[in-house]
C-alpha cells in the first residue's frame, strides 16, 4: 500500500461514506467551492488504478465502491507514522498523543 495525496484521502474519505457511487455522487459531498467533476473524476480513476477502490458498469456510467477498508488504510497510516516519526516506539506515539 502506498500513502495517497491529501486530494485522494479528501476522495477515498467521501467514498467510504457513500460505500458505492458515481463520481457524481462522491463530488456532491464537498463543501462549496466543490472540484470541478472533472478533477474528480481524474482522481477516482488513479484511486482506481493505485488498487483503492474498484467500478462497476451501470448505464452509461461507472459505480465506484472502495477496495480497501477506511480502517486498513488508517492502521497503514498509524504503521507509516510510528516508523517514520516515532522511530517504532509505541510509547513515545501514545505519549505524544
Amino acid at each position: 500500500m502506498e500513502r495517497l495525496t491529501p486530494a485522494e484521502e479528501l476522495v477515498m474519505l467521501k467514498l467510504w461514506k457513500l460505500q458505492k457511487g458515481a463520481v457524481k455522487e462522491i463530488q456532491e459531498l464537498f463543501e462549496k467551492p466543490k472540484p470541478a467533476y472533472n478533477t474528480t473524476s481524474t482522481i477516482v480513476r488513479i484511486l482506481e488504478r493505485k488498487g483503492f477502490i474498484k467500478h462497476q458498469s451501470m448505464g452509461r456510467g461507472y459505480i465506484y465502491s472502495p477496495k480497501i477498508s477506511r480502517e486498513k488504510y488508517r492502521q497503514y497510516l498509524l504503521n507509516h507514522l510510528l516508523v517514520n516519526y516515532y522511530d517504532n516506539v509505541k510509547k513515545d506515539l501514545k505519549d505524544a498523543l
